[in-house]
């Protein structure tokens, strides 16, 4: 499953934040002032609609005949229109006024007595239209306010508002990048230096800025931890390289001891040969055992530094094949280039690789009967070295702790097997990884294991 990742989270987290509160803003602002100016706008209507309603009523006491100008000089100093009804019948209006403007149900309202008011929409047009009624001289009043202009004002507000809620999420998002780019890095920086020194580079440290408290007794914190995991590892190569120094003089003694009680085997009984023949394998076992102390000690404390060069990747193969053969005396398994491999070049330390190579086929030899062969390929785009074997395979379940440090599988409780030291496998991972490469336990077409080893091509040989 693809983990999520912390950064973006944090981002989303920032964006939506501000998008959501900005958006909250602006719709509580848009509500609160459209009912303030709204509410203002039809309470100043109203109260005005109820005197230019008295003007009306007087001048129809006093003078009837100038209703008309009475109403034109209303609409001009209000800017409304305004319509009079008498006994059904339109007695006079403006010249801005329609009848059409004023809705039956209303003038009915009005006709029976009680004062309306009501926001019409009318073609797109929004109209505020009060009905007064004046029953003294059984008469209705009806003043219509146009509030387009209010409604433009409300949309350039709206209009503001929806900019500034779109500018706080975007000053958000930047803002959610600048803090979680000073949150995350310095996890991601720790994360880099984690992995360099999972990778074997020891001299990975962080380095210490003038950077926040928290982020600075993290980096102290780590270095101190990194440097305290260099001197115990250095301290265990040391122990095992002056170990392994100590027993090379008594193993020797031991083995020029071996060797001569060999020449006089046939003076010794049945029972003394026996105990020769155990005395002189387990001691194989145990110069086997030393070496490979001595051999992983020098390379964990890296005294033997690694002298890589660019080779061409078939003929080293089959010179570490025939190498490894003479050395332990087996007939060299055949090597199958397959097609399409022409000359792919490698940088490897050719001491390191011909190490690899005979560990495996001793291997093979020891537990598998023996290799059937080696077969060069390509594999997602590295040089792979395939050494298939004739046993009975690895089960999955041993196939990644089969290269951890004294692991013999079945052979560490069977007597009748040939016996190991247990790092063979060990130095062989560690050398393809110091390469670059890596290695994995497969199964073979041909019934047993696959060691796979994947080594990076190289374009160009180095200069």
């Amino acid at each position: 499953m693809r983990q999520r990742s912390l950064r973006l989270r944090l981002l989303i987290t920032f964006g939506l934040g501000a998008l959501v509160l900005s958006g909250l803003f602006a719709s509580l602002t848009y509500l609160g002032v459209h009912h303030i100016l709204v509410d203002n706008v039809q309470k100043t209507d109203l109260k005005q609609s109820y005197v230019n309603a008295a003007l009306v009523r007087s001048t129809l006491y006093t003078s009837p005949l100038q209703l008309a100008n009475e109403l034109n000089s209303i609409e001009g100093a209000t800017g409304s229109s305004v319509l009079v009804q008498t006994h059904h019948q339109w007695l006079s209006k403006s010249h801005g006024a329609a009848t059409n403007d004023v809705p039956k149900n209303l003038i009915a309202k009005v006709v029976h007595g009680d004062p309306t008011a009501q926001i019409l929409n009318l073609q797109g047009q929004i109209f505020f239209v009060v009905g007064v009624p004046i029953p003294a001289v059984e008469t209705q009043f009806f003043e219509v306010y146009n509030l387009n202009s209010l409604e433009h004002t409300l949309r350039i507000l709206l209009q503001f508002l929806v900019a500034g809620a779109l500018l706080t999420f975007l000053i958000g998002i930047f803002g959610g990048l600048w803090v979680t780019r000073r949150a995350v890095r310095p996890l991601e920086v720790v994360s880099l230096a984690a992995a360099a020194i999972a990778e074997g580079n020891l001299s990975t440290r962080l380095q210490a800025t003038r950077a926040d408290r928290e982020v600075q007794q993290l980096t102290e914190s780590f270095n101190e931890m990194v440097s305290q995991l260099v001197d115990r590892l250095e301290k265990d190569a040391r122990f095992a390289s002056d170990v392994s120094h100590e027993l090379r003089s008594p193993l020797t003694t031991l083995a020029t001891t071996a060797s001569v009680l060999q020449q006089h085997r046939n003076e010794l009984s049945a029972a003394g040969q026996e105990s020769l023949d155990l005395m002189v394998a387990d001691l194989s076992i145990f110069q086997s055992l030393v070496e490979d102390l001595l051999e992983m000690a020098r390379s964990d404390a890296g005294a033997v530094p690694l002298v890589i060069e660019t080779v061409a990747a078939i003929e080293l193969v089959r010179q570490s094949v025939r190498s490894a053969a003479r050395r332990h005396g087996f007939s060299e398994p055949p090597i199958e280039v397959a097609p399409g491999v022409e000359e792919p070049l490698v940088s490897v330390d050719r001491r390191r690789f011909e190490r690899v190579i005979t560990n495996l086929i001793d291997n093979a030899h020891l537990y598998a009967g023996a290799v059937t062969a080696v077969r060069l390929d390509y594999e997602h785009a590295q040089f792979a070295i395939n050494i298939d074997d004739a046993g009975p395979g690895v089960p999955a379940e041993e196939r990644e702790v089969i290269f951890d440090r004294f692991f013999r599988g079945r052979a560490a409780h069977d007597r009748s097997m040939a016996r190991g030291t247990g790092l063979g496998l060990a130095l062989v991972r560690d050398h393809v990884r110091a390469f670059g490469g890596s290695i994995s336990v497969l199964e073979s077409p041909d019934g047993g294991a696959r060691f796979q080893i994947l080594l990076p091509l190289i374009e160009e040989e180095a200069t």
